[in-house]
């Protein structure tokens, strides 16, 4: 239809739209290339055009190239200062970039802009979302307080603002907020999700286990609805086991399934912590060091995974260093959670040890662990004290345990 409608000669009022259009249907469609090909094309034609600058961002976004994403983003804010799409988009680029700073000026950028009517809803979550991550609950707070006296009946704000106000110990408000978007949409499953949560934190265990119920419910696909039921099933004391197996092992299936270009590793790794825990804390250790090595292989694992195997396997020392480690991992077959075409990687993580040699064996029992092919050949590049000093648990009164402790910089697969 897209083609049918197509003529050169059109105006530059009909002809901008349908470059839009066609764009966005070869994006939804899976055909970056096509759309690669015909944004830049219109790029060229109309360079001073805000829509096809903000087309062209979201082709390189979506194929992962920030930094031209954030490059065209720019372009259309300076060529349309007003347009609050761009602003936000800008910073949601700069947000993955690492740009905090810059990613919430342009947050608050699109607000400012946004002037008739309620302001653009993804620049308000975003802003809200990020502020939250960066531990300023109030000024969430009073974005989504904002957002919602120009729209109250925004059932999705209402939910963010309902975690926000839980996580600010305001459980009551918190429970009246979830309340609210439950009566506009009863099967919104982020707001039972998040109702239990509170419930829970208020000790009202029955209602909170009936709201995740009621959650799995409606969202019964969801990575962490299942991690949590499981995990709350699991530990009730006439627990039917066999069900809570079965939505924590569901949990770990579902999280690998996804496609990790629109995964949160941050989501994944809280999947992961609350199955790991879940069955650690049930004596189930040698399933529980199963789904630590998936997260491994994925990079998911957290630094309390770690220290609970560390403590376990290798116990606490009074004298240890924190040393920085790079390994490298090859292969001659890329095994089946590496990229088809990887043929290695190299990676980092912190090691706390007595000396530099003892590093270097926990690094590689860690590395033959989660990749316990016998293919896959591994070489410590790098062993270098001086770690942070809040990972050797200094003002805590306790030392960590020894063993790799966290992971930093992730994975950097290399390819033929």
């Amino acid at each position: 239809m897209l083609r049918s409608s197509w003529e050169p000669e059109l105006p530059d009022e009909d002809l901008i739209p349908l470059y839009c259009m066609w764009i966005r249907g070869l994006c939804d469609t899976g055909d970056l290339d096509h759309a690669l090909t015909l944004s830049e094309r219109a790029a060229d034609e109309f360079p001073k055009d805000a829509d096809v600058l903000i087309a062209l961002g979201n082709v390189y976004d979506l194929r992962g190239d920030l930094e031209r994403a954030k490059e065209a983003f720019e372009r259309a804010i300076a060529v349309e200062p007003t347009g609050a799409l761009q602003y936000y988009n800008a910073g949601a680029v700069l947000e993955r970039l690492g740009d905090i700073e810059l990613a919430e000026h342009n947050y608050r950028s699109a607000l400012e802009v946004d002037g008739e009517g309620p302001t653009l809803f993804e620049a308000n979550a975003a802003l809200g979302a990020l502020l939250r991550r960066t531990g300023r609950l109030e000024e969430a707070a009073e974005v989504y307080s904002a957002y919602l006296d120009e729209d109250p009946l925004s059932v999705d704000m209402l939910v963010e603002h309902g975690i926000c106000l839980s996580d600010l110990d305001d459980f009551e408000e918190a429970v009246d907020r979830f309340r609210t978007a439950l009566s506009f949409d009863p099967d919104h499953g982020s707001a039972w999700y998040n109702l239990a949560i509170t419930q829970y934190r208020m000790d009202q265990r029955e209602q909170a286990l009936a709201s995740m119920q009621r959650a799995h419910e409606v969202d019964p696909r969801s990575p962490l609805t299942l991690a949590v039921l499981g995990a709350w099933t699991i530990g009730q004391p006439d627990a039917d086991l066999d069900k809570a197996l079965g939505l924590l092992y569901g949990a770990i299936e579902r999280l690998q399934s996804l496609d990790a270009g629109h995964l949160s590793p941050s989501y994944a790794s809280l999947v992961c912590e609350e199955v790991f825990f879940a069955l650690w804390l049930r004596e189930r250790h040698g399933e529980a060091r199963e789904v630590a090595r998936v997260a491994g292989q994925h990079d998911w694992i957290t630094v309390h995974m770690l220290e609970t195997m560390n403590e376990a396997d290798h116990g606490r020392a009074s004298q240890v260093t924190a040393f920085l480690i790079t390994a490298r991992a090859e292969a001659p077959h890329a095994p089946e959670h590496w990229p088809e075409d990887a043929q290695g990687y190299t990676t980092g993580f912190t090691v706390v040890a007595a000396d530099e040699d003892e590093a270097r064996q926990y690094s590689l029992e860690y590395l033959r662990n989660i990749e316990p092919h016998p293919q896959v050949q591994f070489q410590i590049e790098v062993v270098r004290p001086g770690a942070p000093e809040e990972l050797l648990g200094h003002g805590t009164g306790k030392q960590p345990a020894r063993g790799v402790l966290g992971l930093h910089g992730g994975r950097a697969y290399f390819r033929n």
